[in-house]
């Protein structure tokens, strides 16, 4: 092996570059405004985000509801730590009468500039980051045009800036579900090209109305760096180039297998549903409760997925999630990305028979105990993990590993900490953890060294002639003096 770089990540937006997203809903409907913020930085994270409705602020016109607002902000240790993002949603301000969803243009601009002016005002000084809906790609999440939604991020934009000239706009919330063409071995995504020139428009188009470019990272870990850099290089081919962070990742997702891929067309049908003004529908519930009826029958990737599944499959997502957490968060740093922050905090989940339950119901990280939210999940116990070995992160580098490319190999700078490195072995997402474990060896200068693993395992490493020899697996490996 050798140590040259295949690409610097230089973390630079100032704050703490790891967090937690809260969840869907924040003091609004049956969620309440939860005082959550002590639990994630116990956590070690130190930036998170929260989703506020038009309808949920302000549900009448000029009445101006405060409580979920100043709820979330009287939590923040400074503005670094903030983000709202706000959908364009209200059942008597938007073309589209919703309290939820879907989102979609202002009736009049000056109403939506003026309440977003004031909301920002409230809270002048106190929350740095704010970003007009989310993943508008998707009819769900905008019923609009992207010209549309482009004229709205300008609104979005200028109320902003009049309220806190210090506040910084993110734009996107790209889903960043697409396969970039330098990935060659995997088909692309249903609907990304829709989605490419979507964002085509709003980077073009809006380029003067942000400052800072959301790209989500589901989907293939392994993408992360390509897509990353191909959303950069179109900025560059525009002439500019800002900031991009990612407000919401996670996996592994239940398309990622493809045992799963056949029930893809249950999205379409909730989608459409949903993007035709009934939120509280349920398409797929018969279908979903079918599976529960065949559990047993069906793949052990379909069941894992399933609440009341084997407790041993259960087990197994949570290490597939763990390992995922880690690679997700080196391959986003290492290109570039400013923050990062899991979806989601708040463990919970909706009726059993639901497709959100079934696609999202397993990756919350704290839930509630005894009236307080304090019971950590497995992923909870992983990011805890991970913050603790990346605190200090100023930047991350893979280090190209021609000899052995299933090997992935990350250093990681912390200032005073010094470097740690992270290592673990590409393997089959389901199946990777049962093959029994390689050989890596790097060399290694200091005379004492450290190795636990992402599911907080001790990994026995020896020091042979200038070099760590260890055992190597799926799991990443914190490579520590």
């Amino acid at each position: 092996m050798n140590d040259n770089d295949t690409g610097i990540g230089q973390v630079t937006l100032p704050g703490s570059p790891l967090g937690i997203a809260w969840a869907f809903l924040y003091g609004y409907g049956s969620i309440p405004a939860a005082t959550y913020m002590p639990e994630l930085r116990k956590l070690g994270a130190g930036f998170t985000k929260i989703y506020l409705f038009w309808n949920q602020v302000e549900p009448q016109k000029g009445s101006l509801d405060w409580n979920a607002v100043d709820a979330f902000v009287d939590q923040l240790e400074s503005p670094e730590e903030g983000l709202i993002a706000l959908f364009s949603a209200s059942k008597w301000a938007t073309r589209t009468s919703a309290e939820m969803l879907p989102p979609s243009p202002a009736k009049q601009p000056e109403d939506y500039y003026r309440f977003v002016y004031e909301l920002v005002r409230h809270c002048r000084g106190k929350v740095r980051y704010w970003q007009n809906d989310a993943e508008p790609n998707n009819p769900i999440f905008w019923a609009g045009t992207k010209e549309e939604f482009v004229s709205a991020l300008k609104i979005f934009y200028r109320a902003v800036k009049d309220a806190d000239p210090d506040a910084n706009v993110v734009a996107g919330g790209y889903d960043g579900l697409f396969v970039p063409p330098t990935v060659t071995d995997k088909p692309p995504f249903p609907m990304q090209e829709a989605g490419l020139r979507f964002f085509d428009y709003v980077l073009d188009e809006g380029r003067n109305a942000f400052d800072i470019f959301d790209l989500r990272l589901y989907g293939d870990p392994y993408t992360i760096r390509r897509r990353i850099e191909f959303m950069r290089e179109k900025m560059r081919r525009l002439g500019y180039e800002k900031p991009i962070v990612c407000t919401e990742y996670g996996g592994p997702s239940i398309f990622q297998f493809a045992a799963n891929r056949q029930y893809r067309p249950w999205v379409a049908a909730w989608s459409q549903a949903v993007a035709g003004g009934h939120a509280e529908a349920n398409p797929v519930a018969a279908e979903i409760a079918h599976l529960y009826e065949v559990m047993s029958t069906l793949p052990p990737e379909t069941q894992m997925f399933m609440l009341g599944c084997p407790p041993e499959l259960n087990a197994k997502l949570a290490r597939i999630q763990a390992r995922e957490l880690v690679m997700r968060n080196l391959f986003a740093f290492a290109a570039g990305v400013g923050k990062t922050l899991y979806w989601q905090f708040l463990h919970a989940h909706g009726d059993r028979n639901d497709l959100m339950t079934l696609m999202f119901g397993k990756i919350g990280m704290v839930g509630e105990e005894n009236g307080a939210l304090t019971r950590r999940f497995p992923v909870a116990e992983a990011y805890a993990r991970m913050a603790a070995a990346l605190c200090g992160l100023e930047r991350v580098t893979q280090i190209e590993t021609p000899d052995q490319p299933e090997i992935f190999l990350l250093r990681v700078d912390r200032g005073q900490r010094g470097s740690l490195y992270v290592v673990w072995q590409r393997r089959d997402l389901f199946s990777g953890e049962d093959a029994p474990p390689g050989l890596f060896r790097w060399r290694w200068s200091a005379n004492t060294v450290s190795a636990i693993d992402a599911l907080g395992n001790t990994v026995q490493a020896q020091l042979l002639n200038g070099e760590v020899h260890m055992p190597i697996s799926v799991t990443p490996v914190y490579l520590d003096l």
